[in-house]
């Protein structure tokens, strides 16, 4: 259903057909404009009764000035994102295009008529107010915003904790140079990720401005972890899936006495990857198979073995007992083996190697958001800017999936597109509520009380005109 805002606070525009056929027959109407699909209506709604707009209302704010609540700019990008707009400049042109998208941002009547300052420049607010918000903001008070957001979505939304399966990774996001000589930067996203709906949906994430070979993957790996254990509480993450990247035989001890076990792919400069190699050669070594990786081309597809190992004890950095698989990948012109271990005892070797694939979605959930949300592909800007559109991308990619999740679950589906596609329908606004009819549903009204649109005919025409966005007209004489 559609939102709006009432005062400071969020309020929802509910669907009542007794209340706005009532006051059509009375020749009373706030707005008449084409249906979008009902897929926004339906993620307003999800975000409403998960709390996500609450959260936005709490977002940190340093500035003196507080014309525009935070929680403006923050579902404008989050909407940014969710329309795939390639830059700033783009919200304009789309989303403030459309007083029925604008409703639904939280605009009330008036900041979308008049905008939040007396200005010639772009109602409700123009794209360089929001850039001056964001860059505003320091990294910690994002980081800690985005853990109180996290936290609630863990409360809200119970099928993200089902599987207890996190799994800790990093891209990094390159800004291009802008205007004036400012310079671009590449921003490191470490991100944690749970698998849940079928998905590994990133959950919690931080940023690093990446230098010439810096790589702190594993310092922000730990951070991120331990803010999610004090956010979450125990219990939330109970498998920890990693890749090499990560190794620290100290830190996978101290998450197994902490009740997480970790899965983690070996680097083959290890005493324990050699000890492995070693042991599945050995001629009582068992192989078992498994399905092959998923290439693309299926003639391409390598036969694939497993060789299950116990009682692992030559990493001496980690001091809890570990079992492991090497997957043995057999193609026509060459073999290629990886090993992976876990502190988890009781998985069997093709759990483990399944678990490895699951890992693996984080990678394609990646380049879907690169290939599909525009992660790479971000406009010169400012570096708390690109840190600011990163974080909505991620959060938009995972609320959109959590909603079609919960519709799925429903027997529903969204529309394949979060565009505005104007349908047949048409959405009938009147104070608080709203109706959806069909052409004829109107114009039967229309005609069966002309009197009542008759006498109320300048007020209907201005109402009309402000919903599609046309400034107000004078009637002729």
């Amino acid at each position: 259903m559609p939102a709006c805002e009432v005062g400071a606070n969020w309020s929802l525009v509910t669907e009542d057909r007794d209340a706005v056929l009532a006051a059509l027959k009375r020749g009373e109407c706030d707005g008449l404009v084409p249906t979008a699909g009902e897929f926004l209506d339906g993620f307003v709604e999800f975000l409403s009764d998960r709390g996500i707009l609450g959260c936005f209302e709490q977002f940190p704010d340093g500035r003196a000035r507080r014309s525009i609540g935070p929680e403006f700019f923050c579902n404008t990008l989050l909407h940014k994102a969710l329309f795939r707009l390639p830059s700033l400049a783009q919200i304009g042109p789309v989303l403030f295009h459309s007083t029925d998208v604008l409703r639904r941002l939280g605009f009330n009547l008036r900041q979308v008529q008049d905008g939040f300052y007396r200005s010639d420049g772009q109602r409700p607010f123009d794209p360089e107010a929001l850039a001056d918000f964001f860059d505003a903001l320091e990294p910690a008070q994002l980081q800690q915003h985005q853990l109180a957001l996290a936290a609630q979505l863990v409360q809200e939304c119970p099928g993200l904790c089902e599987t207890g399966t996190a799994v800790l990774d990093a891209t990094t996001v390159t800004v291009p140079p802008g205007h004036y000589q400012r310079p671009g930067g590449q921003v490191k996203a470490c991100v944690l990720s749970l698998r849940a709906a079928g998905r590994v949906l990133p959950l919690l994430w931080d940023f690093t401005l990446r230098g010439p070979g810096e790589d702190g993957d594993l310092t922000q790996g730990k951070q991120l972890i331990a803010a999610a254990r004090e956010a979450f509480g125990e219990g939330v993450i109970r498998r920890l899936l990693v890749d090499r990247g990560f190794i620290d035989g100290a830190w996978v001890s101290a998450l197994k006495a902490a009740g997480i076990d970790t899965v983690i792919g070996l680097r083959s400069d290890m005493d324990l990857y050699e000890d492995m190699i070693g042991l599945s050669r050995l001629d009582d070594a068992q192989w078992l198979p498994a399905p092959p990786p998923k290439l693309h081309d299926k003639k391409q597809r390598p036969r694939r073995e497993l060789c299950f190992l116990t009682d692992l004890d030559t990493w001496s950095a980690c001091t809890v007992p570990l079992c492991g698989i090497v997957i043995r990948d057999t193609y026509p012109d060459r073999v290629q083996v990886q090993c992976l271990v876990t502190t988890d005892l009781d998985l069997s070797p093709h759990d483990l190697h399944q678990l490895n694939r699951d890992r693996w979605d984080i990678e394609e959930s990646f380049m879907d958001l690169t290939r599909y949300w525009g992660l790479d592909a971000l406009g010169a800007c400012r570096i708390p800017v690109a840190v600011a559109q990163i974080h909505f991308i991620f959060l938009a990619y995972t609320l959109l999936h959590l909603f079609d999740h919960e519709l799925a679950l429903q027997g529903e589906r969204p529309l394949p597109s979060p565009a505005l596609l104007p349908g047949r329908e048409i959405t009938v606004y009147w104070r608080d509520h709203y109706v959806i009819l069909l052409p004829s549903e109107l114009f039967t009204l229309v005609f069966d009380h002309y009197q009542a649109w008759l006498a109320n005919r300048e007020q209907l025409i201005a109402a009309m005109r402000f919903c599609e966005g046309l400034p107000p007209q004078r009637a002729p004489d």
